[in-house]
């Protein structure tokens, strides 16, 4: 079967892998066409972040009537429209929700146009915030301090805001001990199936990454990949029912998962067992996010997650390895920062996971667990160093497993050969 990956994070069990970042926000489009907050316009950066900071203070505390009184009223449609967002959230445990400012321009009118940014931490879930929403407000003072007022993406950052998960409904919540599951009713099913694998994955992660904690994982159920497109717009590619993508720009920050439940459902009908490995491989992405860097071998990442979840029998790779010839891409190819992103053929894709299948294998059986995440936390720190990739690898498998990479790559040819 095919392969088809979401995100840089990401690598589906069976299908065609090409990486996009999964990232929401992008710079602006004009970076110098206001005042820095900090300079205040007409002295009024204050007085607007404290109108924001009341706003996202509002969502956490579930205080209605606290937001309401953040909205100008006078915009009558902007203010319902924020008053159904509130409703969407209702039951969205936040730990935190934060808007911050990073420019102001003031019209003549006496409105304010604000860019910020911001995000929001779920309840018990990773602590740092998400990477940062990029977007923008129309704000005016009505005497009892400044109100939101509009919308201001197009005019200040030149596009449309990105759509969000509570523009397509009211969004419900499946909070266990370890997973928290935002979903809208008509995929309530695809929810509940989810949350149970996720639960039913941690063990075998537990066991093959030691030292796991993570805390509750988020998992956003979208109906299908036109709302999933909306959200990250030009981000995302076909892929099967799920990914995982990085939360934040902290080191050791977390991730979330994001599942098309058109997709999952249909895959639940033709292929059982195969949402489970899914789910197992994201976690895992999830569980490495803070173990890996740019240095760090893909093949490892990507054999690693499908560890966990459960290797396949490698045919495609047997095929080749016993004709002898040449074949691309090779297990040293997989070894080059970037190198799944260059996987545009079927054939490609499956030789790739198998060959990073195998290799993972292969060392978890001969050195165990904790000498394979010693291997990954040697690579992190090596993150900055200038030496080749080349280099980098063959030393760190001298110094992890007192084995050069040519002589690991032999010994994987056999063990490959061998099963």
């Amino acid at each position: 079967m095919k392969r088809f990956p979401a995100t840089a994070c990401v690598a589906l069990f069976f299908l065609l892998a090409v990486f996009l970042t999964g990232c929401l926000g992008e710079p602006p489009v004009n970076t110098d066409w206001a005042t820095p907050a900090g300079a205040g316009v007409s002295g009024n950066g204050d007085g607007i972040q404290d109108a924001l900071s009341a706003y996202a203070q509002a969502l956490v505390d579930k205080d209605r009537d606290k937001f309401a009184s953040t909205l100008d009223a006078a915009n009558t449609s902007f203010a319902a429209a924020e008053l159904q967002k509130f409703d969407n959230l209702r039951d969205v445990p936040f730990d935190r929700y934060v808007i911050n400012l990073s420019n102001l321009s003031e019209a003549a009118d006496g409105t304010v146009t604000a860019k910020v940014t911001s995000g929001y931490t779920l309840r018990d879930s990773f602590p740092e915030l998400p990477d940062l929403d990029r977007a923008a407000y129309f704000l005016i003072n009505r005497g009892d301090g400044w109100k939101i007022s509009g919308d201001a993406s197009v005019q200040a950052l030149g596009k449309p805001r990105e759509a969000r998960f509570e523009d397509f409904g009211k969004v419900e919540v499946l909070n266990s001990g370890r997973a928290i599951v935002l979903f809208q009713e008509p995929q309530r099913e695809t929810a509940i199936q989810a949350l149970t694998m996720v639960q039913s994955a941690l063990p075998r992660l537990e066991e093959v990454v030691p030292g796991t904690s993570l805390p509750k994982v988020p998992v956003r159920v979208y109906a299908g990949i036109t709302e999933i497109n909306q959200t990250f717009p030009g981000k995302w590619q076909e892929w099967t029912g799920g990914a995982s993508r990085q939360l934040g720009e902290k080191t050791g920050q977390g991730g979330e998962i994001i599942i098309d439940a058109q997709v999952f459902i249909d895959t639940n009908r033709t292929t059982p067992g195969y949402n489970q490995k899914m789910m197992a491989h994201e976690l895992t992405h999830i569980s490495l996010f803070p173990l890996t860097g740019n240095r760090t071998p893909p093949f490892l990442i990507e054999g690693m997650a499908d560890y966990v979840a459960g290797i396949e029998d490698v045919v495609l790779l047997k095929e080749r390895l016993r004709a002898g010839g040449a074949y691309s891409p090779t297990l040293r190819d997989l070894y080059q920062p970037g190198s799944f992103t260059v996987l545009l053929n079927t054939d490609a894709a499956t030789l790739a996971y198998e060959e990073a299948d195998t290799a993972v294998a292969l060392l978890e059986q001969k050195y165990g667990n904790e000498r394979v995440m010693s291997l990954l936390r040697e690579f992190q720190r090596h993150e900055q160093d200038k030496q080749s990739q080349d280099v980098i690898v063959d030393d760190v498998f001298r110094s992890g497993l007192r084995t050069g990479w040519n002589d690991f790559e032999n010994e994987w040819r056999a063990f490959v050969l061998g099963n």
